[in-house]
């Protein structure tokens, strides 16, 4: 369930930032760690690093300009939310050599073989709080996800390919005058064509 998954990685974010604070586990990542920041017309999108699940391939947060500059003056404008996209790995973790890790592996590839989709990576965007609420977490609201299959015969990985395409999708974000009115279903068409332009 999406309220499991929720209270999963708020504990997992704590332990990961008390972990971080108290210099226990050096080679653990402060959570949300900037990469990256790009500046864009009407906003700026942030590459972060240290979201708290072994699956996560790549994050980004789209934050729109809150101040409006001119020649006289600047207005702040009301603070308003963020947007995250989030990319995870689907499938068994390749540093994982379990039985069961190894049985998936096969099973996915006898279906590949087989020609039925696999997918490889998984797509969230969620509408989250420019700050961090009274409790230490984001507040979310999970807009669009969808199941996606980057396996492309004679190409690169997938890993690599789903990377490219969810960075194209973040900077298409900058071009935006508000990224917040994008709709599900232009998300997963976006993706769809940024995915064909990148097969091409």
């Amino acid at each position: 369930m999406i309220f499991d998954r929720i209270l999963e990685d708020a504990l997992g974010f704590i332990r990961r930032f008390l972990w971080w604070r108290s210099n226990q586990a050096e080679s653990i990542k402060k959570p949300f760690t900037s990469m990256q920041v790009v500046h864009g017309e009407f906003g700026i999108i942030s590459l972060v690093e240290g979201r708290d699940t072994p699956r996560a391939v790549r994050s980004w947060i789209y934050a729109p300009k809150r101040t409006d500059l001119n020649s006289t003056k600047s207005v702040i404008r009301k603070t308003s939310d963020d947007l995250h996209i989030y990319l995870d790995f689907l499938g068994p973790l390749p540093n994982s050599d379990s039985p069961r890790a190894k049985e998936e592996r096969q099973a996915r590839q006898l279906s590949r073989r087989s020609g039925e989709k696999v997918f490889t990576h998984r797509l969230q965007v969620l509408r989250a709080s420019h700050f961090l609420n009274e409790h230490g977490f984001y507040d979310y609201d999970l807009i669009y996800w969808e199941d996606f299959d980057f396996y492309w015969p004679g190409g690169q990985t997938p890993e690599l390919l789903a990377r490219l395409a969810v960075d194209k999708l973040a900077y298409h974000c900058l071009n935006q005058a508000d990224a917040f009115d994008i709709a599900p279903a232009d998300w997963s068409a976006l993706l769809q064509s940024i995915w064909q332009k990148i097969r091409a």
